[in-house]
């Protein structure tokens, strides 16, 4: 077998569904997860976080070894299969909300077809389409796989899989991101159970004209009609209910005229101000939601962000 270099995978986070667009829609973030592969001698995987910590998951929950196995087994079958050795550096929150599951599976089979280019020059390499494909099906909805990999805003959809079809759009920079992230755990799977399995005719409406209202948002790019594309009807509702601690900072927002969507499942909010009045409104927002977190007894993350237009990079050594 051919002797393999150290890679190294920088995947970004990402905010999926934003408001309407549930399981459709997604953008890249400027907060990234770093993965760093070398392939010593042997054959048993390891992992280890590069400032010594814990890993934050069990052996069984390694997405990135998953990945990178089911790569192989669908692209390669009954060939051998390199194990590595990964350091990781982890700055996406787990169950945050802010796509590190996604950073794992992209991370892994994007290793998958570095290693496949460098070891099995015989067996064709799949192409980008047929790569987007898999990566689409990988985790059964794009949202966050799809802008983890291309970066940028991310229209995505795939289902029964049926051809892959997307366009991807730079996020405007009239628009300043902000990340609050609540430090509650919250799983994507239990979310989900949160959600009606159906919806009234006018509830669909709604949320199809808000996805419209997003696309004329990112032509015109004027503020108002951003405010109108988060409104949502079909999971946000649910997830930020009469129980939910999140629910008196999204009634902070909508006073103060602040776009905001849950990031993915949440916890993690994404917040939308327009550039030219942050400086203003942000030191005031930032005391209402000390002071509410602090009513709350609930720790908390507030970051200003910006989105990634390029999305996964690869180098090799």
């Amino acid at each position: 077998m051919a002797s393999l270099p150290k890679i190294q995978i920088r995947v970004p986070g990402t905010s999926a569904n934003l408001g309407p667009g549930f399981d459709l829609m997604g953008m890249a973030l400027k907060i990234y997860n770093d993965f760093e592969f070398t392939f010593p001698m042997g054959k048993e995987y390891s992992i280890v976080q590069k400032n010594g910590e814990p890993l934050p998951f069990s052996s069984k929950d390694d997405l990135v070894r998953e990945a990178y196995e089911d790569y192989f087994q669908h692209f390669l079958p009954n060939e051998e299969i390199p194990t590595y050795h990964c350091k990781m550096t982890l700055s996406l929150p787990l169950k945050g909300g802010l796509g590190s599951s996604a950073s794992a599976i992209v991370a892994g089979l994007s290793l998958a077809r570095e290693v496949h280019k460098r070891i099995k020059t015989t067996i064709p390499v799949p192409t980008e389409k047929e790569f987007l494909q898999f990566l689409a099906e990988w985790e059964g909805h794009p949202d966050n796989t799809l802008p983890a990999y291309l970066g940028g805003f991310v229209f995505a959809y795939s289902i029964n899989k049926e051809p892959l079809r997307y366009f991807r759009k730079k996020f405007p920079s009239s628009v300043s991101l902000f990340i609050l992230t609540p430090r509650l755990s919250i799983s994507t799977e239990e979310s989900r159970k949160t959600l009606p399995t159906q919806y009234s005719t006018e509830d669909v409406i709604f949320n199809l004209s808000r996805i419209g209202a997003w696309m004329h948002f990112l032509d015109k790019r004027k503020f108002s009609d951003l405010l109108v594309a988060l409104e949502d009807k079909m999971h946000t509702p649910y997830r930020i209910n009469a129980s939910s601690p999140l629910l008196s900072i999204t009634k902070v927002l909508e006073q103060e005229r602040i776009g905001y969507c849950l990031s993915g499942s949440g916890p993690s909010l994404l917040l939308f101000v327009e550039r030219k009045n942050a400086s203003g409104i942000i030191p005031k927002l930032q005391k209402q939601i000390e002071s509410k977190m602090k009513e709350l007894s609930i720790p908390y993350s507030f970051q200003k962000i910006q989105a990634d237009h390029i999305g996964t990079k690869i180098s090799s050594f």
